[in-house]
């Protein structure tokens, strides 16, 4: 039996060694820079807005995956939208429509409120994620990610 919830503090621990999960999966874990303290104070403190919030699912009492999102605002748009920065589920869960699940719940609240557009990335040689994408209703273009970083 899974849950899907929006994340709570005392999921930060948890949350937190998926990210680290998602990052080794990757090959990306030396670019991780955060950590528990600095998560736990910037999405489940009384920071306000948290800097980030979470979708988390629930397998048994352990979490299983994430969707890591925060509120943007589109000049063009003139609107608020949901970015997500990470989507993940544990290898033994994939393929069970967790993915799914998660994505809906991210769509059903934006649509609660009033959220008209969800914006994510996804690397172009990530060719399963991509159909995955697209079998959900999503639009993947060929817009060019650019980084500038400052130190």
């Amino acid at each position: 039996m899974t849950t899907i919830r929006k994340a709570s503090q005392k999921d930060a621990k948890e949350l937190f060694g998926l990210i680290k999960e998602l990052a080794k999966y990757e090959g990306q874990l030396q670019y991780l820079k955060t950590d528990l303290n600095q998560m736990t104070e910037l999405g489940f403190s009384n920071v306000k807005p948290p800097k980030f919030e979470a979708i988390v699912v629930e397998n048994k009492g352990v979490l299983i995956g994430y969707v890591t999102y925060t509120w943007n605002y589109s000049i063009w748009k003139g609107s608020t939208y949901m970015a997500i920065d990470d989507v993940f589920v544990c290898k033994q869960f994939r393929g069970n429509n967790i993915g799914q699940k998660l994505m809906q719940y991210a769509k059903d609240l934006c649509a609660s409120n009033n959220i008209e557009l969800i914006k994510w990335e996804v690397e172009s040689n990530n060719e399963k994620a991509i159909r995955f994408y697209k079998k959900l209703g999503a639009e993947v273009n060929k817009k060019s990610i650019v980084k500038w970083h400052l130190t």
